[in-house]
């Protein structure tokens, strides 16, 4: 693999980074508590963040990272239904106005 020299191979390389700090998290501790699945989801909203980040501006990043992160917590935690859905789809809209 060739050095990562440029701004897009670097980014590129802590992304590997977060996705083996991710991986080696959930083989060394099984999500057996509420503590170590909001740990995983918020490294899995990290990565969702700082993939968008590479190709999009940071205010629409925001507002695309807020609902992957809710909607994987629900999911998560076994309550997602159509009334939760609604709620994350209203705050996530919500969110977006108040950033623009």
């Amino acid at each position: 693999m060739t050095l990562a020299t440029g701004k897009f191979g670097k980014k590129f390389i802590f992304l590997i980074f977060i996705l083996g700090l991710i991986a080696t998290f959930a083989f060394f501790f099984p999500p057996s508590n509420l503590a170590l699945i909001l740990i995983m989801n918020i490294l899995i909203g990290i990565f969702f963040y700082f993939a968008f980040k590479i190709f999009l501006q940071k205010k629409f990043v925001i507002s695309l990272t807020l609902p992957i992160f809710l909607i994987i917590t629900l999911l998560s935690l076994k309550s997602f239904d159509l009334l939760n859905f609604i709620l994350v789809t209203s705050l996530s809209i919500a969110v977006g106005l108040l950033i623009k």
